[in-house]
């Protein structure tokens, strides 16, 4: 009797612990987060099928709607009807219910809430029969156990993505302001981002160095906030003076991102897009593989659409001339591994 104790209490340790690891290496788009949920319950637990729902403000009788099912479906119109009431039950009692199999459910049936702060966002469901045995109280107490650790999950996804989202639209504003200062580079970081990120993605970097990058690239003018408007505006090509303080955009720029953690990456790409793969760019003199990867795209990305918009000094280059200068220019101001793919990106968005 004993060794069966400690035999049961080691096996819910090692699934608790197993819970905790999934949940935390559970990463990528909501939807393959909920999907990752949906299959962690089935495999602790041994359920035949599970729905994972959340409330969308609609009303009584379509309220959830479904995020994560074992058989991939989703939409309001695939909670079986006799779960709404159960579901309604759990939003309100705000715990989890084990229904053994009875009249109105063949199989049994735990139905556990995901709260944020208190507040019941979701419910997730889970059947099956277990060989004949149904659904016990072990599975209710993982279940507990993983709708708990999920909703803490989706917390800090959501507060992260909430957080990244105002901080990204306070600098966006920023650029706005240069953008009504400096007419000529109105889209230039919309048109830097699109022509850099498809450019990544034929590179096959990974989603999140993407994301980075597009960032990066919507935000990498934000330094021109501290150039006076008789240099940034000047009609005219810059005294060496003029240079050295236009120079500066990408340091300030770093400066203005330093304080926000979440931007580590984003600002290492910015303090370094104008540095050359010879090593004569700036801020920091770095060369060739110095530099890093994405602001080595950045800064083909920049220099080519810079080329081809009007400038107070020249008007717009052909798209021809520019891909001539992109090509004179590989291994000396650019990394030739991302021109090559830069320019065939260019040529399927223009041609």
């Amino acid at each position: 009797m004993h060794e069966t104790h400690l035999t049961n209490t080691i096996e819910t340790l090692l699934t608790m612990e197993y819970i905790y690891d999934s949940i935390e290496g559970m990463s990528g788009e909501n939807d393959d987060i909920f999907q990752e949920v949906v299959s962690l319950a089935l495999r602790i637990t041994g359920g035949d099928d599970c729905i994972l729902a959340f409330l969308d403000g609609r009303e009584k009788h379509d309220r959830f709607k479904v995020v994560g099912t074992s058989s991939g479906e989703y939409g309001h119109d695939h909670i079986p009807s006799e779960m709404y009431t159960l579901f309604e039950e759990v939003v309100e009692r705000g715990e989890a219910i084990l229904v053994d199999s009875d009249t109105l459910f063949s199989r049994s049936v735990i139905c556990a809430p995901l709260k944020i702060r208190g507040t019941v966002f979701g419910v997730l469901s889970l059947t099956g029969e277990k060989g004949g045995k149904g659904l016990n109280q072990s599975d209710l107490r993982y279940i507990r156990t993983l709708t708990k650790r999920s909703s803490l999950n989706m917390e800090n996804k959501i507060l992260y993505e909430s957080v990244y989202s105002n901080t990204t639209d306070t600098f966006q504003s920023l650029i706005t302001s240069i953008h009504l200062r400096d007419h000529y580079t109105k889209s230039h970081s919309a048109n830097v981002a699109h022509l850099a990120v498809k450019t990544a993605e034929n590179l096959h970097c990974s989603d999140q160095e993407i994301e980075s990058l597009k960032i990066a690239a919507m935000l990498h003018d934000v330094g021109k906030i501290a150039i006076p408007d008789n240099i940034l505006l000047k009609n005219g090509r810059l005294t060496d003076e003029e240079y050295t303080v236009i120079k500066r955009h990408p340091i300030i720029g770093e400066d203005i991102l330093k304080p926000v953690m979440l931007m580590d990456t984003e600002r290492m790409i910015i303090r370094h897009h104008h540095e050359r793969w010879d090593g004569g760019g700036y801020p920091d003199g770095l060369a060739g593989e110095e530099i890093p990867f994405l602001s080595r795209i950045l800064s083909v990305a920049d220099s080519f659409d810079a080329m081809i918009s009007n400038r107070p000094y020249r008007g717009a280059l052909t798209m021809d001339v520019a891909i001539d200068e992109l090509y004179r220019n590989r291994n000396s101001q650019f990394d030739k591994e991302i021109v090559d793919p830069f320019i065939s990106t260019c040529r399927n968005l223009y041609c």
